[in-house]
C-alpha cells in the first residue's frame, strides 16, 4: 500500500503549523490506512529530517548536540517537557546515527516521540513552500519503498 494523498496532506498541514486542519484530517483518516500508511510516511519524515539535521556528508553529530537538541525540544513548553521522554527522544535520534537502540521503547511512544520531534527539526529548518513540498516527496518515495 503506498502512502496516500490524505496522509501527505495531514502530515503537512502539521509540519506548515496548521494544528486545527491537521486535527480535522487526522481524524478523517481510515484507522486502519493511518495505521499503516500516516504512520509510515511519520517515519520516513522523520528518518529524512534526522539526515537533514544530524548528518552531513561523512560528518555525523556528536551525542552533546542531539543532547542539545532533545532539550531544546522540552524547553518549547510545558506540555513539551512532560511529553518528550529525553532518553527516549535521544536515543530514537542516535540510533538512526547509528549509536543507539530502540528495542525496548513501544511502538506508541516511538510514533509519539518521533511526531513531536519531526515537527521540532521541520520547525528549526524553515522551509519555505516548495521545500516543505520536496521534503515531503522525498519522505514519502522512502516510505513508499519501505511499504513495497
Amino acid at each position: 500500500m503506498p502512502v496516500l494523498t490524505e496522509h501527505l496532506a495531514t502530515l503537512r498541514t502539521q509540519l506548515a503549523g496548521q494544528v486545527d486542519e491537521h486535527r480535522r484530517l487526522l481524524h478523517g483518516l481510515d484507522p486502519e490506512q493511518a495505521r499503516l500508511g500516516y504512520a509510515a510516511l511519520v517515519a520516513a519524515a522523520f528518518v529524512v529530517a534526522v539526515e537533514r539535521r544530524f548528518r552531513e556528508g561523512n560528518n555525523v553529530a556528536d551525542d552533546a548536540t542531539v543532547i542539545d537538541f532533545i532539550a531544546s525540544v522540552r524547553a518549547r513548553s510545558d506540555d513539551s517537557a512532560h511529553i518528550v521522554n529525553p532518553e527516549v527522544a535521544e536515543s530514537i535520534i542516535l540510533t538512526l546515527l547509528g549509536r543507539g537502540s530502540v528495542d525496548t521503547i513501544d511502538g506508541n511512544t516511538l510514533l509519539e516521540h518521533q511526531i513531536i520531534l519531526l515537527a521540532a527539526l521541520v520547525s528549526q529548518a524553515q522551509f519555505e513552500g516548495s521545500e516543505l513540498d520536496a521534503f515531503m516527496a522525498e519522505a514519502a518515495a522512502l516510505a513508499d519503498q519501505v511499504l513495497e
